[in-house]
């Protein structure tokens, strides 16, 4: 796959538009469709896209990510995307509609197909849409694609909804909508050891400032480890209660006994446990942890069997 951060001319290609923050299930529609038309035509797939999110040039509001630029472009790639074009959003969010479509897509790229989402918008002030196009496509010589709404258990599939979702701690439904375990990426490093004095050793990562923020508690995870994965319960939050500056995420992965200190791992979220909670003394913690540890054990085996349980009812004390 290449990557491009300025615009290059890629002849006959089969573009996809949009920003594709979380490349969930309705994304993977408009992606596969590019790639596909690519496939049956014998030329290349390209997805342009943005290096910052256009909401945060456009207004004031701070959009949150749920994948870093990395992790998306990861993966683009994982789906067999040819060549992805990363644009300056700030740089082109003046230019018309018109012009974004004949002097930029069709001079750089003269597509033989254009696919979007179906409310994928463009140029000052969102002139170009679905619509805009489709009217287009017979004058310049593009075959164009809307991809209507992805609906999975009567939500529709956007990036606001997953986002809420995520920031609720609501991860099976907001996984479901992804298509893939909301997960982070860090390099385990020391913590307090509190935990490890109580017998519960800990990979300590520092949340990703870039992603988006979720709620403090006690969640089931699974951890990527050099290629294999564990099961483990992960605690999120401030450890001290005079400094909410602190905010700490560590691991304890089941049935695990490795150093790896310094080495990266991937964390996915599966689904919260219970909220953060005060303890009279250590023995009380401890019970609680291994309670923790059965909820994951118990939730794996529902997870893997065919009895469907709907761990949103639990809140385990």
């Amino acid at each position: 796959m290449q990557i491009y951060e300025q615009l290059t001319y890629i002849n006959k290609t089969s573009l996809a538009l949009g920003f594709f923050d979380g490349i969930h299930q309705g994304h993977k529609v408009v992606l596969k469709n590019a790639i596909n038309i690519a496939k049956e035509n014998n030329t290349s797939s390209t997805i342009i896209t943005f290096k910052n999110h256009p909401l945060n040039v456009l207004t004031n509001q701070k959009v949150e990510q749920i994948l870093t630029l990395d992790e998306k472009i990861a993966k683009f790639q994982a789906l067999g995307v040819d060549n992805v074009v990363i644009l300056d959003f700030k740089a082109i969010s003046n230019i018309k509609a018109q012009d974004y479509l004949e002097n930029i897509l069709i001079k750089y790229y003269s597509p033989i197909a254009i696919t979007t989402g179906y409310n994928h918008s463009f140029g000052f002030n969102k002139e170009g849409n679905s619509e805009f196009l489709k009217s287009n496509q017979n004058r310049l010589g593009y075959k164009y694609f809307e991809i209507p709404p992805c609906v999975i258990d009567g939500d529709v599939v956007s990036c606001s909804v997953i986002r809420n979702k995520l920031q609720l701690g609501n991860f099976i439904e907001a996984n479901k909508l992804l298509g893939y375990n909301f997960f982070v990426t860090g390099k385990v490093i020391h913590g307090d050891k509190i935990a490890s004095k109580l017998g519960f050793p800990s990979a300590n990562i520092q949340y990703p400032k870039e992603k988006i923020s979720i709620p403090t508690g006690v969640y089931y995870v699974q951890v990527d480890v050099n290629g294999k994965i564990y099961n483990g319960i992960l605690n999120h939050g401030y450890f001290d209660a005079e400094n909410r500056q602190k905010l700490k995420t560590e691991t304890h992965i089941i049935d695990f006994n490795q150093d790896i200190y310094g080495e990266k791992i991937t964390i996915q979220f599966i689904s919260k446990i219970r909220n953060q909670m005060k303890f009279e003394n250590s023995e009380k913690l401890k019970a609680q942890i291994y309670r923790d540890i059965a909820f994951a054990n118990i939730y794996q085996h529902f997870l893997f069997g065919n009895i469907k349980l709907n761990m949103n009812k639990y809140d385990i004390l």
